[in-house]
Order: structure tokens, then C-alpha cells, then sequence
């Protein structure tokens, strides 16, 4: 049975963690990205209507918690020097509402609309800590409303309530959500760090991600005040917040990493509800290339335009080759296009271009949509040189593909395809699709493939 909450986890939220920013520096933290992309592709594949992001960086109170309650809210990281990365996205209202009647009851929070921002002079927006996890799981195909709240500091056990209390509030509606828990562990763990530098921070590092690991808080509970002072960390809160939503359901954890490449420490966590796991491991995009050709189409599902082909490309992608993108939905094909010769200067740009032309303009179907995308497995074949063969007796359907050619006309069928079982019925389809007439003898093309799923 699907629990109202499809999806609980902690996320870093570095800027440097954008491929816009971060660039070759990207490469230092590998795994932390790799992480939240598969995190992100896990929750997306949980069909979640709302996210709830918490957020030590938007408008934090010393006497409670606080929650937006804007219809929509802009955000960009102008104040890193990138005003031109921006996301303006909608609020689940109903969800913000229910949460503060919830919350009002049991603990201090505060509620800021556009009375509150035109009163101080303090305008709401996507902040930081909200942007980061926001970007990865929009690239990975979230279009739906958000909940943008922020911790308090100096009461983590009232955190841990209010993450009961979110879902909880969830239950009401009937809302499936999921829980985004945004921070960064301590900013002082290398010396010479503008931050400072603790040996401590190390020490807080390995106790969150332990308590993390074992689903665990009283390895926090008492740290000190002056510890937590010293160490010198904005994510504190959220864990106690995480762990509050933890409550309502018995997890497992797909997704663990960390990493601390720049001197702070980077901590990556996904839960699930136990039983639902096996519904969307398969969609957790372990490949590269079922990635890219994900994140291809989401952004021109999003931006109507093709992205641009990631820069510090791993060998197997810089290299040329034809590919065929391949969608299913359920066991029922939804789109397959590709090239048996590469049409363009690397298998990355090879992949982005058959992607997108599998989800939009293959004819058989009408064009993928964004929300549709989440329901969809994707595969990507990168083809091997064709090479001529004299006979059908050197074809074999389940290990080599095969190319028809008779004059202007080509057809091809890849190899391994259920319900082609002999040569016979593999030339035969290869034929009807290029339109060869049967009686005719075509030249005949075996190539092989890597299937990645």
C-alpha cells in the first residue's frame, strides 16, 4: 500500500554542486552528486504530489519554526554570481495551511505571506538551501507544488514535532508527499578553511552520518551548545526534522554518501517506505548514459531547446557511435529513436539528440510529456561498426542486430527484441520497416550492442 509518504531524505545543498557553477570542480565530489541524482530519480519515481523542503537558509526565527505561504515564489543565486540560474515554482497552499493550523497547537511558527514580506520589507523567494535539492529533482522530472519551510535553532527536539507534524498534516489532505530535510554537516573541517577549522568537525560529521546510517538520534541528543557553536554546521535541525518524518513509516535506506571536499562535509541520505523499494530501484539511473538520456529530455520537456553536452565527459562517452533511446511504459513500447552510424561528434550528443527525438517525434506516438516521464523506463543501445555479412547463416537475433539495404532503402531491428526468435522473422521486419518488397534479397548488416538499462 502507497504511504503518504513516498519519500524521505537529506540532502547538501552547496551551490558548487551545480554543473553551471561548479564545472570541473564537480568532479571532486562525484559521489555526492551521483547520490542525489539517484535520490532525486528515486523520489520522482515515487509519484510524490508535494514536496516539503525544509530550509535552514530562508527566514529563521529564535523562537520558532517558519512556513511561506505565497502561491508562487522566484528564487536565483544571484548572490553567487549566477542570476541567470533561476526557478520560480508554486505552493501547495492547502498542504502550507494545514501544516500551520497543525503546528499552531503544539509549538511556535510562523507564517509568512505577502502581509508579512510587504510589512518588513523582506521579500519571499526560493533560497539556497531550497534551490540545490530543487534543481536535481526537477532535472530528474519533478513538476509539482512545493512546501518551502525553515528550522529554528535552538529547539531541535520542537523539529523533530514538526516533522511529525508535516505528515501528519499530509494524512488530512490525503496528500502524497515527500520530505526533503536540505543542510550542510560542519564548515570547519580543513585547515587554512575561511570558516576555520575543528578537529570536532569530524567528529559531528561521523556522528550524523551515523545516525543516519542506523535511523538513530540519541548518538546527538547531547551535544552542547558550544560544541554545536564550534563546529559550525546549518544542518543540525534539519536531521531532527528528518527524523520526525521517520516516525510514520518502517524505512529502508537505498540511497548513503558523504564526502567533504572542500572542508565541508557533504551528506547525502534517502529513506523509503519498506516494501516499496523494489518498485523503483529499477529507475534508479546507475548508468551514465540512461542519465543523460533522462536529463535530456526532461530539460526539453522544461526548456524547449536541447541541452548542452556535459563538459568533462568520461572516456566511453567522448568516443563516436550510433545509439537507439528506447521507452517504455510498462512492458508497452512509447518511443524508440536512433542512429546506426553516429551522426554526431560523441555518443554524449549522439544520446542527448536520439533521446529527445524518441520522446517527441518518433511517429508511431504522440510526445511524452514531463509528467508522464516519471512512468517511464528508459534504455539506450550504443551500436558497434555494421559489418557486411554474405548469408543469413552468420545472423543471430539474440546476439547481433541486423541492417537491410536494397537500393535507397534501409531497415534495421536490434538484436534481443522478445517475440523475434529466428533470423527468418528478424529479416522480415527489418524489411517491412524499409518498405523492401519480400521476394526481394537485401544486402545484409549484423552489428552488436551494449544495452544499458
Amino acid at each position: 500500500m502507497e504511504h503518504v509518504c513516498a519519500a524521505a531524505g537529506f540532502f547538501p545543498h552547496p551551490p558548487i554542486m551545480l554543473p553551471e557553477i561548479g564545472g570541473p570542480e564537480l568532479s571532486k565530489m562525484a559521489a555526492t552528486v551521483e547520490a542525489v541524482e539517484a535520490a532525486s530519480a528515486l523520489i520522482v519515481s515515487q509519484k510524490p504530489e508535494t514536496l516539503v523542503i525544509l530550509s535552514p537558509h530562508n527566514y529563521v526565527f529564535p523562537d520558532g519554526a517558519a512556513i511561506i505561504a505565497a502561491p508562487r515564489l522566484y528564487g536565483n543565486l544571484a548572490a553567487f554570481g549566477y542570476p541567470e540560474l533561476s526557478m520560480d515554482v508554486r505552493t501547495d497552499m492547502d498542504l502550507a495551511e494545514e501544516i500551520v493550523n497543525k503546528a499552531s497547537q503544539q509549538t511556535d511558527i510562523y507564517r509568512l505571506d505577502a502581509a508579512w514580506s510587504d510589512r518588513f520589507g523582506h521579500p519571499l523567494s526560493v533560497d539556497q538551501g531550497t534551490f540545490v535539492p530543487l534543481y536535481y529533482l526537477r532535472k530528474a522530472g519533478f513538476t509539482g507544488p512545493i512546501v518551502i519551510m525553515a528550522p529554528r535553532f535552538d529547539d531541535y527536539d520542537s523539529m523533530t514535532r514538526l516533522g511529525d507534524i508535516v505528515i501528519k498534516a499530509a494524512k488530512t489532505l490525503g496528500r502524497r508527499i515527500a520530505v526533503i530535510a536540505s543542510g550542510d554537516l560542519s564548515h570547519r573541517l580543513l585547515q587554512g578553511s575561511p570558516n576555520g577549522y575543528t578537529p570536532n568537525g569530524a567528529v559531528f560529521d561521523k556522528l550524523v552520518m551515523e545516525a543516519l546510517l542506523k535511523q538513530n538520534l540519541s548518538g546527538l541528543t547531547d551535544l552542547s551548545r558550544s560544541f554545536i557553536d564550534e563546529i559550525a554546521t546549518c544542518g543540525l535541525p534539519s536531521v531532527y526534522f528528518l527524523f520526525g518524518a521517520l516516525r510514520h513509516f518502517r524505512p529502508v535506506m537505498p540511497v548513503y554518501a558523504y564526502e567533504a571536499p572542500f572542508g565541508v562535509g557533504y551528506g547525502v541520505a534517502l529513506y523509503l517506505p519498506e516494501g516499496q523499494e523494489d518498485q523503483v530501484v529499477k529507475r534508479a539511473p546507475s548508468d551514465i548514459r540512461v542519465r543523460l538520456a533522462r536529463e535530456s529530455i526532461t530539460y526539453y520537456l522544461q526548456h524547449h531547446a536541447l541541452m548542452a553536452v556535459p563538459k568533462d565527459l568520461p572516456e566511453e562517452l567522448q568516443d563516436q557511435a550510433g545509439t537507439f533511446v528506447s521507452l517504455h511504459k510498462g512492458t508497452r513500447l512509447r518511443g524508440c529513436i536512433g542512429t546506426f552510424l553516429p551522426m554526431h561528434l560523441n555518443t554524449a550528443s549522439e544520446i542527448i539528440h536520439n533521446a529527445v527525438s524518441a520522446a517527441t517525434r518518433d511517429p508511431r506516438f504522440s510526445p511524452v510529456s514531463l509528467e508522464e516521464l516519471a512512468d517511464i523506463d528508459i534504455s539506450v543501445d550504443v551500436l558497434g561498426r555494421p559489418e557486411a555479412v554474405a548469408s543469413a547463416s552468420e545472423l543471430n537475433p539474440k546476439k547481433y542486430g541486423v541492417i537491410v539495404m536494397s537500393h535507397a532503402r534501409t531497415g534495421l531491428l536490434l538484436p534481443d527484441l522478445e517475440g523475434v526468435d529466428t533470423v527468418e522473422q528478424q529479416i522480415s521486419i527489418a524489411k517491412e520497416k524499409a518498405g523492401i518488397p519480400p521476394q526481394i534479397q537485401p544486402d545484409l548488416y549484423r552489428f552488436t550492442v551494449d544495452r544499458y538499462k
